[in-house]
């Protein structure tokens, strides 16, 4: 994973990433902020005798925990919530009534906490204490014992007490009399027997009693009324829709990244192509509605646009220096990807280093040069493919931009590719070759149309226009295997229609290259208009 190209894909879509944060963040508040409060109390059991026992073994802590998960199933059952609503005198039912009311019990410990949930803080209070009085209540008949059993039980053992008290307070002072008669120490003897019975009774009822039995349910912590509402929680809830967003958008955009094949760097064009991108171009504005406009090279040759196509011109050069290219085929994978407005502006830059160049429209489907340019297309390339008109001179154009002509399409042909193909296209590259230094061709796009595929097989180079953001992957693909079966040279790739941030304005440094060569005069002028 490159970890730059996805921080990039986060800081192009940032703008929708925070808006899409923000506004669930914003919808997820004012929601939370409509519902009721609900109040939550919490009342603390203790299954066992494991605090009671001064020694409790493992057997007795496993017995415990065992039974304070029996309790907590038994908290949220039917007949405890029946008597739970008979007592509190609620007007709901046992299953709208569970929904309030969970019993929850640590796996390691013996503690049950049973919680309630109301619309008041004494409402939610009194509903846990019932709950657990229930549950407390109800323990006896879980140890397989009734309430009058062992109310009888307590009552045994009371009563046992004063009697092993008495018969101790008897032996006591019998045991004072050094010279006991026959009939005081027979006495003594039958209250020992007597106090060992009793004492034996005490313990076997007092393993019945319901204080000491296992089952035993004790309150350590009763609910209180609590101070502040547990739901809602708007700024949890905003935090946590937030979260969600930022998570759901991100996805989404990252799978629309994925799924999205169009180029957007010179990287991606060269591991889609396996070619070096020549020249990236800048999206240009619009300076007027006429296609002259998009003519840098020739209205504005000191600014970053027309720079950036002297850069193209120079990587050209760099490309084929073993074999220069004196003609150079400019197409593109489909239609408006800019290579018209490259081509053009390519021409321009090659007149402009002093070379006798041609531009050539060679779309006979679609011709645009003759547009930008502001020429008549009435004669034109077709012109010499039928031999109505014999010498180029006669067709080509000249601009304002010295050293450069422009052969414009002429009348359009019902069989381009077959024009194109011909041997008298051939002979006339060949014309066109002796009288100029560099030929540079517009053609239609390559995927639509076998016309660019037909020529490239006669040009020493060929370039792909691929716009930012619109050229796709497959379609790149097709137009470079449609030239590679034509055995055309392709030398490179021009990236079109980049943001205006991705290039640098040169226009301070020719500015200040003006002034130097104008004089020391003008240089000072030049200063102070900047500043």
């Amino acid at each position: 994973m490159d970890i730059s190209h996805q921080l990039s894909i986060v800081r192009t879509r940032l703008p929708l990433l925070v808006v899409a944060v923000l506004l669930a963040a914003s919808v997820a508040y004012l929601l939370s902020g409509l519902q009721p409060k609900v109040y939550e109390a919490r009342t603390t059991l203790l299954a066992g005798l494991s605090l009671s026992e001064a020694n409790p073994n493992f057997d007795q802590l496993l017995v415990s925990q065992r039974l304070s998960a029996t309790y907590a199933s038994l908290a949220t059952t039917t007949p405890i919530l029946e008597k739970v609503i008979e007592r509190l005198d609620l007007d709901v039912t046992p299953v709208q009534l569970a929904k309030r009311v969970a019993a929850t019990t640590a796996g390691d410990s013996s503690l049950l906490t049973v919680s309630a949930r109301e619309l008041t803080p004494m409402e939610a209070a009194a509903l846990a204490n019932a709950v657990a009085s229930e549950l407390i209540a109800a323990s006896p008949t879980v140890q397989g014992q009734e309430t009058e059993v062992l109310e009888s039980i307590d009552e045994d053992l009371r009563s046992i007490r004063e009697e092993i008290r008495a018969a101790q307070t008897d032996v006591s002072a019998l045991l004072e009399i050094e010279d006991r008669t026959p009939s005081q120490a027979a006495a003594l003897a039958s209250l020992r027997d007597r106090l060992i019975s009793l004492r034996s009774t005490y313990a076997t009822l007092l393993s019945l009693s319901s204080g000491d039995s296992p089952n035993r349910l004790t309150v350590i912590q009763p609910a209180l009324i609590p101070d502040s509402p547990v739901a809602p929680r708007p700024l949890l809830d905003a935090g946590l829709a937030a979260i969600a967003a930022l998570l759901a958008v991100s996805g989404i955009v990252f799978i629309l990244e994925y799924l999205d094949d169009a180029l957007k760097n010179p990287e991606a064009v060269e591991a889609t192509l396996g070619l070096p991108t020549l020249g990236m171009i800048t999206r240009m504005p619009r300076r007027g509605r006429e296609s002259f406009y998009r003519l840098p090279t020739l209205l504005h040759p000191r600014s970053a646009d027309a720079e950036a196509y002297r850069t193209l011109r120079t990587n050209i050069d760099f490309a084929v220096v073993d074999q220069p290219a004196r003609t150079i085929l400019v197409t593109s994978a489909v239609p408006s990807e800019g290579k018209t407005v490259t081509a053009s502006n390519l021409a321009v830059v090659m007149a402009q280093a002093g070379r006798r160049t041609l531009l050539v429209d060679a779309d006979l489907r679609n011709p645009a040069v003759h547009g930008i340019f502001r020429l008549p297309n009435d004669l034109g390339l077709t012109d010499l493919l039928r031999g109505t008109v014999g010498e180029v001179a006669l067709v080509a154009r000249a601009t304002e931009q010295s050293n450069l002509a422009v052969l414009t399409a002429g009348a359009l042909p019902p069989n381009p590719a077959e024009l194109l193909g011909s041997q008298r296209m051939r002979s006339v590259l060949e014309g066109l070759a002796r009288e100029y230094e560099t030929v540079v061709f517009d053609s239609p796009p390559v995927v639509p149309f076998t016309d660019a595929a037909v020529l490239s097989a006669f040009l020493d180079a060929t370039i792909l226009v691929v716009a930012v953001r619109r050229g796709r992957r497959g379609q790149l693909r097709s137009a470079r295997e449609a030239l590679a079966r034509a055995n055309a040279r392709v030398v490179g790739v021009v990236l079109n229609g980049l943001p205006r941030h991705a290039q640098p304005d040169y226009g301070p440094y020719y500015g200040s290259a003006r002034a130097i060569a104008a004089g020391p005069n003008a240089a000072s002028t030049t200063r102070s208009e900047s500043s």
